[in-house]
């Protein structure tokens, strides 16, 4: 069985969405788990009115999002884990998880996913060096794997790029399928960049990656993402 995990604060619109695309599902072939950080916009009673017969709804106060993700996987029932966060929504052409393709026996099942009407199909896994192959809500995970290696509550930004170097330091059974099972909610801003881009670095060399390679790959992706998100600023005000 999968288990779908949403986390959500104060996002009812979000979250509403999210429930939408669910809903598409066979309700048997999955369960659902909501961490929601004490909303107060009405969320809690939108998730406790759409959570059936086993699903399970947490709303408490939490550390941030990677420590509310381990909330869920302890929650949840399923073998297999996807982490679909509120105002993210399953791909419309997904109507069951049967017909998914994956497989079970997997650590990792990587699929494509689709931001700002742009479809990013996964990237063979040399890519982890870089960025991760594809979104973490794109994954489906063992939950085995995330119960003997959970999200490193110390990172504020990119638990799950430090999480996904670190699983692959042991070997890994992955399968790779090239189509889109979700669509991310857009993000994108150059308020936190430069902590979210030192956690990068940090969770590089924490990984055995060389410095040289990590501060490189720091001064890339800085000027790099300062130029893309000034481009679609311009872009969104011309």
């Amino acid at each position: 069985m999968l288990s779908i995990i949403t986390i959500n604060k104060d996002n009812l619109a979000g979250l509403r969405q999210t429930i939408e695309s669910i809903k598409q599902l066979p309700r048997n072939e999955f369960e659902w788990i909501c961490i929601d950080s004490v909303s107060t916009d009405g969320s809690v009673a939108l998730a406790q009115e759409f959570a059936g017969a086993g699903d399970v709804v947490i709303s408490e106060r939490d550390s941030g999002i990677y420590n509310a993700m381990n909330k869920g996987v302890q929650a949840a029932r399923g073998d297999q884990i996807l982490f679909l966060n509120s105002g993210d929504t399953l791909a419309p052409q997904i109507t069951s998880i049967s017909g998914l393709g994956c497989d079970p026996s997997m650590d990792l099942n990587l699929f494509g996913f689709q931001i700002r009407d742009q479809i990013r199909l996964p990237r063979m896994n040399l890519w982890r060096f870089w960025s991760m192959p594809t979104s973490h809500q794109a994954i489906i995970y063992s939950r085995a794997l995330l119960l003997v290696e959970p999200f490193d509550e110390s990172y504020r930004f990119a638990a799950d790029f430090e999480h996904y170097l670190r699983i692959n330091r042991k070997p890994l059974k992955m399968k790779r399928i090239a189509r889109t099972l979700i669509v991310n909610e857009p993000y994108g801003s150059d308020q936190h960049l430069p902590k979210l881009l030192a956690e990068y670095r940090h969770a590089l060399m924490k990984n055995g990656c060389p410095s040289w390679w990590a501060h490189f790959v720091f001064w890339l992706k800085t000027h790099y993402l300062k130029r893309a998100l000034k481009i679609k600023t311009q872009n969104t005000s011309g």
